[in-house]
């Protein structure tokens, strides 16, 4: 009966520290912004060439003046070919946003007897919030 008493003290002080370990961990979960997410899901996105998906990120006022398929033309006839981006970092004020991803690309033939010319760059999206929600706005050329 003791050893009976005993075992159900154990796994009741088992369950509790398992309790606290699991609380204590959800407690320190890494938030992240809503803007820093979207902004990854554009590059996955144009990396993957889900144009769609890439296309619906960007803001109204960029929709409203640059169709779908004119956003595709323009990703397609560029000769940078982007390979990755990996984050880097964010500055968040109230209503926008300056992501930062080290993006890499290459080249195809970039000067005569060069196949490829590859490298990465630090490029700063910017991030607008408006009715709630976070959109990329393409700096302008």
């Amino acid at each position: 009966m003791i050893d009976s008493a005993r075992n159900r003290l154990r796994i009741f002080a088992l369950v509790v520290f398992v309790t606290l370990l699991v609380s204590g961990c959800a407690g320190n979960e890494v938030k992240t912004d809503p803007a820093v997410e979207r902004a990854k899901l554009r590059w996955s996105s144009i990396l993957s060439g889900d144009l769609d998906t890439a296309y619906s990120l960007y803001s109204p006022g960029y929709r409203s003046t640059h169709s779908r398929v004119d956003f595709e033309i323009a990703l397609r006839m560029q000769r940078v070919q982007w390979t990755s981006a990996d984050y880097v970092s964010h500055d968040c004020a109230e209503n926008r946003c300056v992501i930062r991803f080290n993006v890499g690309f290459s080249v195809k033939k970039p000067v005569p007897g060069m196949d490829v010319f590859k490298s990465s760059n630090l490029v700063e999206d910017i991030w607008v919030l408006s009715k709630g929600e976070w959109w990329f706005v393409p700096q302008k050329k």
